[in-house]
């Protein structure tokens, strides 16, 4: 199971995007008004006083962590984001770049002023935790990346030519104006999220068949199907953006990688953060966990996430 196939890599991902889903940015430099932020759908548990965002990968939705949100300190106020046009969140058809999304992120946190949340990402989450670190440095307590490796950051480079991660060029692949996943996964996505959850799980049993309903339900449609897929089409938008991020940054970062899927490239990516100018990179590893860490090990998450706020 500790074998790096499990979780090998990445596709390359400039052989395969098209244009679409690249255009609006929503960048807020002085030559461009930032877009109108979009509504993000919510969950929130516990009423403490440490803001706490959790943030979704793919193919999930805020749904993912209803075993750890129930193990967290009694000082959190837990806030489970829908990424845009996923979920509960309002239909959208284009800015899934994730500094874009960030925006949205932090529009939806200021109209409920709240102030410097600690940021913890999953998947497609964790590109956008690391993004919000980049967009707003001194607005954030700090961010945790679950087992997944940044866009555009050194420790990235050896996964780009693995086989294991072919979904990522398949995600961003277009056929005319549609994408080429949504022509074969509609009607189809229980079967191919269960696909999919499976190849990247050490206990695959912790995510049952209704769990992945839920899942699919929240990806019902083509809009939001589309959105999905539109995360992996703006990945040459994040590596552009991660690797024009250079500053130093002070607030910590902790990388927790699952012990059967990233972990075995952890040293590179926090050594990729530490030369792209985190001054404070710290790494865990998520013992018998697959990618899936939440659902897979909810306490040792909690557990990593508690120990995390105890120590900004």
């Amino acid at each position: 199971m500790g074998e790096r196939a499990r979780c090998g890599g990445l596709a390359r991902v400039s052989s395969v995007v098209s244009d679409h889903g690249r255009s609006g940015s929503g960048r807020d430099n002085a030559n461009r008004r930032q877009a109108s932020a979009r509504r993000l759908g919510l969950v929130e548990h516990g009423s403490g006083t440490i803001p706490l965002v959790l943030l979704h990968g793919w193919p999930q939705t805020s749904y993912a962590w209803r075993h750890v949100t129930p193990l967290l300190t009694s000082d959190c106020h837990t806030l489970a984001y829908d990424l845009p046009g996923i979920g509960s969140s309002e239909p959208a058809i284009d800015r899934f770049d994730k500094w874009s999304i960030c925006g949205d992120l932090h529009a939806s946190l200021g109209q409920r002023r709240i102030q410097r949340p600690l940021v913890v990402g999953h998947g497609m989450g964790a590109q956008v935790a690391y993004a919000y670190l980049r967009r707003y440095p001194t607005q954030v307590r700090g961010v945790m990346v679950l087992d997944t490796p940044i866009a555009g950051v050194g420790g990235c480079e050896d996964l780009f030519t693995s086989s294991a991660f072919w979904h990522i060029g398949f995600h961003q692949t277009m056929s005319g104006d549609t994408g080429l996943a949504e022509l074969l996964v509609t009607g189809r996505e229980h079967r191919y999220f269960r696909s999919h959850i499976d190849r990247f799980a050490a206990h695959p049993n912790a995510i049952s068949d209704a769990d992945v309903a839920i899942y699919a339900h929240g990806y019902e449609g083509p809009q939001r199907l589309a959105a999905g897929f539109a995360l992996y089409r703006a990945i040459p938008l994040d590596i552009a953006s991660n690797e024009r991020s250079t500053g130093a940054v002070d607030p910590p970062i902790l990388l927790a990688f699952a012990e059967y899927c990233h972990a075995t490239v952890l040293p590179e990516v926090a050594a990729g953060l530490g030369e792209a100018g985190s001054r404070h990179v710290a790494t865990s590893i998520i013992a018998d966990s697959g990618h899936w860490v939440a659902e897979e090990q909810p306490a040792k998450v909690a557990a990593v996430i508690n120990r995390f706020i105890a120590s900004t």
